[in-house]
Order: C-alpha cells, then structure tokens, then sequence
C-alpha cells in the first residue's frame, strides 16, 4: 500500500511511506537524535518476580487472578500462586490490578518506513521505529517487504543485541511484474536520481515463471523469512503478476525451504495466490466486497490472513477531518506530524491517486463485512498494521486491534490475532517459543492496566514492556532517561 500521492507539481518530493525502504536504510546514523521511548537496562537482575498479577491465557481468554511469574534466563521459569519467595538478587514488579500477557506481533510492520505527513519530507528513523514497537508493547514483526542488503542487516543487527528492537522476521525485496505495484508508484513520486536506486533494490521485476524463479532464488541468498509476492494493481491499471508467475514463484520458494507470502487486494487476488500454495495473504480483499460463495471458497483454501484494516481506513479518511491520536501516538510522535495530518495540502489527493482513494473510501464498510464473515467462516486472522503514512510503529497495530473488534471479533479474539496465532504461524509447524504465558516459554511480556479482554484500551496502559526476560526502561516522547 502506498504513501498518498502529492499533487503534480510536487511529486519530486520524498514519500516517507516508500522511500523510507531504501534510503533511510542505506544511510549512515550520522547526526540522529539521541535513543528516545526505550532504553534496555544497563546490568539487568538475574531475575524477574513479577507479583500478584493475572495472567491472561490467550489461548481461551480466561484469566488467572493471582498469580506470581518467575522469570530467569529470558523464559518464564515459574507461575504460581501469589505468595512465591523471590530468590537472590531477583528484582520486583508489581502485578496487582494489572494483566500480563504476551508481548503483541505485529504481522504487517515495515521496520524502514516512515509515518508522518508525505509533504513534510521527514527522513525515517529506522532506529527509532524499534525502539516505537517496543515502546507500545510490540516484541516481534514480520516486515513483509524491505531493501537488500539493508534490511537483512537491521534484522541481524537486533538478533545480534546491538539494537534495541523487537524480534524481526525479514521478506526482503518483493517480488512484482514489470511497472507492477510498488514499482509505478515510485516512478510517480520519487526524483529519478533516486528512483532508479529504490526499484533495483525493494522489488524484482519478473515477467515470466523462468525470472521469478531466478529472482526467488536471489533473494534466497539474503537468508529472508519469507519470500514476498505483490498479486495486487496499485493503481488498478499498472500490471500485475501472471497466475503461473505467481506459482512459479511460490513453488520456487517452497523448493528453497521457504514460504511465499502475497500481497492481495481483490478476490481473484487472493484465489490467485492460494492456488499458488502461498503460506499467507497480508492483506485483506479490500477492494469489493465477497459474496458469501467466495467467503467458503477462500476459507477452504485454509490461508491465514492480515486484513491491515488501519492502513487503508488511514488512507480513506485523509482529509475528510481531524484524526484524533491515540495515547500512544501522543507519546511516541512529534506533535507537529500529528497535527500535519488534520491539515493535508489542498492538491494532496492528486489525480494519479484519486480513484483509488475514491475506491478506499466507498469500501470502508465492505472490508470490515469481508473480516467478519471470513473469520467466521473459519480463516484464521491475524493482526498486523502495515507500517507507513499515519500508521505509526507501535500505535499503529494497537490501532489495528480496535478496528478488527469493529469488524467482528472480540477483544480476547483480537489479542489472539496479535500473539498466539501469529507466533503460530512464525514458528511455522514448530512449537512457539513466544505468543502465550507458561512456562518455558521466552519471556517477551507485556503488563498492562486493568482487563483488556473487558476493555481493549487497556493494552495501550502499559505499566512494563519485557523483553528476553529484561524490562525495559520507557518514557514518552520529551522525556530524559537521565
């Protein structure tokens, strides 16, 4: 999904949504702010009790009141009954009134992105936009979409602990037909001195099954999580890829021990790409609204699905009035880009993009109808904010939540979405090592106020963010660690 369009006369000007994938990536830290919202503790305990807390099981959505969680090593040693003796040298936190559970997975969260106002030209902070994640409650992302060599070496750099981050599964380069989506938006919005530079090295451009299975097997050097498809027309009349491109490519994949993802936004899409045998649609059909003949017929497919409902309600709704931030954008975003966004360019739904903002807007009820039915068919939804133009790292999957509650399911259902099932899928047949709080698993917890289950807000009332077992040290935005 693209950043807005600017008008005409202004389209030699940066997008934050896409350009943030390739130069922010590639350019050196030199002269960044100081590390804001999150700092890991310098010598962490060798323990954590964490006391007299409920515990929610996302598997059920039941609560166990009164529990004591030991954690030790990175993983959760212990739960027991309130009471426990906390051993040598382990540090406290308080649990009363409070939940734990896991720490939330952003399925759709592109760590390179930018999020603020497209006419502001604000580089991205890719630094920072871990640090957001963690800030708000989320431990893992699947960026389903990044440059190379860049965006391997981020993943690796939070892997090898050199940065504060959440844990981040890495697609890499999409795989697109020649012109397709995001290739035409680029050639729209970005100066061809620095177009050429984000084409070669955020998609592959493959015209026949023979170049996608080559491109497969290029990105497959990078080491990616999953190998990404673009089965979507952005704007409707760019090309798209064949249907024996697509299962060239996802074959290609599965024969180098991977998964092919797509990226879908109409029915055929998404029949297109399941027949394909594509592990995952990370989008919904957003674009018309299914019959109830397609409803059983994409849920026998037995695909899981991220709607990513907050990325297009954001675009739907640009200039149409003030956006109210949430708690969370208020503490993680500069109030100016905040403000930005209630004061949009006259001439910013430009011509280029206009059908299909026009089309995002008269679909607004049909995708929320689309999730509902599906989830009740039976497909497995999972959450994910698709990180870009006002959606915000962090806040922006929180946002994703109150939406997929709007569209159907119930908050314990929702939460779900945003752990147990989407480490399911992560750990891809194995058994989760996050997602649910038992013993043994790792200790990537989230302690909020009050019941979420009750009131979803609850999630955003964050009282301890902990990850490998540490928490960590968080304050707002303007706010000195020191």
């Amino acid at each position: 999904m693209p950043a807005l369009s600017l008008s005409k006369g202004r389209r030699r000007h940066w997008n934050a949504a896409l350009l943030a994938a390739g130069l922010a990536l590639g350019l050196a830290a030199c002269g960044r702010a100081p590390a804001d919202l999150v700092r890991v503790p310098a010598a962490p305990a060798a323990a954590l009790l964490i006391r007299n807390v409920t515990v929610l099981d996302v598997a059920t959505g039941a609560r166990m009141p009164g529990r004591d969680v030991l954690v030790r090593d990175g993983r959760i040693a212990a739960i027991t009954a309130t009471g426990a003796a906390a051993p040598g040298g382990a540090s406290e936190l308080d649990g009363a009134g409070a939940t734990l559970l896991p720490g939330l997975i952003d399925m759709h969260g592109h760590v390179g992105n930018g999020s603020a106002p497209s006419w502001l030209n604000k580089m991205p902070d890719p630094e920072r936009n871990l640090r957001s994640y963690l800030y708000c409650g989320v431990t893992t992302v699947l960026d389903p979409a990044g440059m190379a060599p860049q965006a391997f070496k981020l993943r690796d750099r939070v892997a090898a602990g050199e940065l504060p981050g959440p844990r981040v599964y890495q697609a890499g380069p999409m795989i697109t037909a020649p012109g397709g989506h995001p290739v035409a938006i680029l050639e729209n919005l970005v100066p061809w001195w620095l177009n050429w530079y984000l084409v070669d090295h955020f998609t592959r451009q493959v015209a026949t099954p023979d170049e996608a299975r080559a491109a497969v097997r290029g990105i497959a050097g990078f080491k990616p999580d999953v190998i990404k498809l673009s089965v979507d027309s952005i704007p409707d009349d760019v090309p798209r890829l064949s249907d024996a491109t697509v299962a060239a490519a996802a074959d290609e994949a599965h024969k180098q021990g991977l998964r092919a993802v797509a990226h879908i936004g109409t029915f055929a899409d998404a029949v297109t790409a399941a027949e394909a045998r594509v592990a995952l649609w990370v989008h919904g059909v957003y674009k018309e609204r299914l019959t109830d003949e397609q409803v059983a017929q994409l849920a026998a497919y037995g695909v899981p699905m991220v709607p990513t409902t907050i990325v297009f309600d954001s675009y739907a709704l640009l200039g149409q009035g003030p956006r109210a931030p949430t708690p969370l954008e208020t503490e993680t975003v500069a109030p100016e880009i905040l403000a930005a966004f209630d004061h949009p360019p006259r001439s910013e739904a430009s011509e280029y993009f206009a059908p299909h903002i026009a089309k995002l807007r008269a679909n607004r009820a049909a995708w929320r109808d689309n999730v509902r039915r599906l989830k009740a068919a039976g497909v497995t939804i999972l959450a994910g904010s698709d990180t870009q133009m006002g959606v915000f790292p962090g806040p922006g999957l929180h946002r994703e939540l109150a939406l997929l509650v709007e569209s159907g399911l119930t908050p314990a259902e929702a939460i779900r979405a945003a752990t147990l099932d989407a480490a399911a899928f992560l750990a891809d047949g194995r058994e989760p090592e996050v997602g649910l709080v038992a013993e043994g698993k790792r200790a990537d917890l989230l302690l909020v106020e009050g019941d979420p289950v009750a009131d979803l807000s609850a999630l955003a009332r964050i009282r301890a963010v902990i990850k490998d077992g540490v928490p960590l040290d968080r304050r707002p935005l303007g706010q000195s660690f020191e």
